[in-house]
């Protein structure tokens, strides 16, 4: 591992990290938080909201993460969190603007898998407690999925993908799209952009976590078929038959 520096006010790069759920942000920051030079903190207003804290809380602890001291450790300050989990919105994106925080917006582009990789993680959650797959032990056989269920949830997450989109772009900062499918083929190419846009040195990082749902997805739902069906002459036919690894 690399040695830590020591970087002045003025050269260090507020992050936020904004995400839907299963959007492969839990893997690409297991990796961020491997780099020396880079602090950056998983879903803080998410457990702040379950601690019952209010919108005065989240900014006050944002504001206290971002600000920089005359000499620092780190050279890129950051967290990530979902639109949902922010309690004042307003005044969180006064606070981005005041900072010029840095804005990585993840995607996914295939809705399909992030709807069954949903699915995946609730089942991992009610076996392991976990949302993410740490051990290979714990990886579960192919689900059988209610139909009904998954087009309600594939509704919700079109509407979820165009209200973030529309909320980063309004925001005008500096921005860099991530999208997941493009870290899965090329990750370092992609962590390169990464630490170019935060203004870090590239050093090798390791990530912590194990992708928990296959790539393809004949091997994960045990019903693909007749889920796939239900699609056939959508836009979304061709993401049942994509594979992107092994």
């Amino acid at each position: 591992m690399s040695t830590k520096g020591i970087y002045l006010r003025n050269q260090v790069t507020p992050f936020v990290i904004l995400f839907i759920e299963r959007d492969g942000s839990t893997y690409m920051i297991s990796m961020l938080s491997d780099h020396p030079d880079i602090n950056v903190v998983y879903e803080r207003f998410a457990v702040m909201r379950e601690e019952g804290k209010n919108a005065a809380d989240q900014l006050a602890w944002a504001t206290d993460h971002f600000h920089a001291s005359l000499v620092n450790r780190y050279k890129a300050v950051g967290f990530k969190t979902k639109l949902k989990d922010v309690l004042d919105p307003q005044g969180f994106t006064q606070l981005l603007h005041e900072k010029n925080v840095h804005i990585i917006h993840m995607q996914r582009q295939n809705v399909i898998k992030a709807i069954v990789s949903r699915v995946n993680a609730r089942r991992l959650h009610n076996k392991t407690g976990n949302w993410n797959l740490y051990n290979e032990s714990d990886r579960l056989p192919p689900a059988v999925i209610d139909l009904d269920d998954f087009d309600l949830m594939m509704q919700h997450r079109v509407a979820q993908d165009g209200e973030l989109s529309a909320y980063v772009n309004q925001l005008k900062l500096p921005k860099l799209t991530v999208c997941y499918e493009d870290l899965l083929q090329d990750r370092d190419a992609v962590l390169r952009q990464i630490f170019d846009f935060l203004h870090v040195r590239w050093v090798p990082v390791q990530a912590k976590t194990k992708k928990n749902t296959g790539d393809d997805l004949r091997q994960v739902i045990e019903n693909y078929d007749a889920l796939r069906a239900r699609y056939v002459g959508t836009r979304y036919e061709a993401m049942f038959d994509e594979v992107l690894t092994s």
